[in-house]
């Protein structure tokens, strides 16, 4: 089994998004010492297109994968860059991929998603609980809009409803057959609740300062 992270150097909304400082280190530091930790994979990747990203995750002890401009660039797939590690890597079985941006990803996480794939699932992501009551959307063709998860006659309350499980996209375990295949998720599936205090995506800058936020608040015993 092996951990990647995709990690290339052109991202936009945060230019080289994967170096920015978080606290006191580098964005990809965290995943990766959650990777270290975690103690399970037999491999730990990096893969990129960028130098200095590779001399970071030399630096945690990661081996470097090195992206082909087809799958380095802004239209490029998540599922595209694992099928070409995969193809270069016959030896694994299950590739777990990491969201580098969810910085808050802890070992235990990783180790309930690793237990349903020892349990026979195919595959496995991890999901936190939205509580938001969705209508749809409206259009030309449609110009009322309709509840799709809630009865209004009947407004729940939030202390009541179950919500909806979304994917946060810190991490996706799959076997190698679906990734050969183009998919992460597939097959036996089944998914990890990851409370949303630690779901935080880094996708803007405010999303880095929120994460700043919370590492100088109450938070900070948790993820230190």
């Amino acid at each position: 089994m092996a951990g990647l992270i995709l990690a290339r150097g052109g991202s936009k909304g945060i230019p080289l998004k994967n170096l920015v400082p978080l606290g006191s280190r580098p964005l990809l530091t965290w995943s990766l010492q959650t990777m270290q930790e975690f103690g399970k994979f037999d491999s730990i990747w990096v893969s990129t297109d960028h130098e200095a990203i590779e001399e970071c995750a030399r630096a945690c002890g990661a081996k470097i994968f090195h992206r082909n401009k087809e799958n380095a660039n802004d239209t490029a797939s998540s599922i595209s860059a694992a099928q070409e590690f995969i193809e270069s890597h016959k030896e694994v079985d299950v590739l777990c991929l990491i969201q580098c941006t969810s910085p808050f990803i802890q070992p235990d996480f990783l180790e309930s998603g690793y237990k349903h794939v020892l349990q026979g699932y195919d595959s496995v992501f991890s999901s936190t609980r939205d509580k938001k009551l969705r209508w749809t959307e409206m259009s030309q063709e449609n110009d009322s809009t309709h509840a799709i998860n809630f009865d209004p006659s009947n407004r729940p309350r939030r202390q009541n409803f179950k919500g909806e499980i979304v994917e946060n996209g810190m991490f996706y375990f799959s076997r190698r057959e679906l990734v050969e295949q183009g998919v992460f998720q597939g097959g036996k599936c089944a998914y990890v609740e990851i409370p949303a205090e630690y779901s935080i995506d880094i996708d803007s800058p405010f999303d880095l300062a929120f994460a700043e936020q919370v590492l100088s608040q109450e938070y900070i015993q948790l993820f230190m």
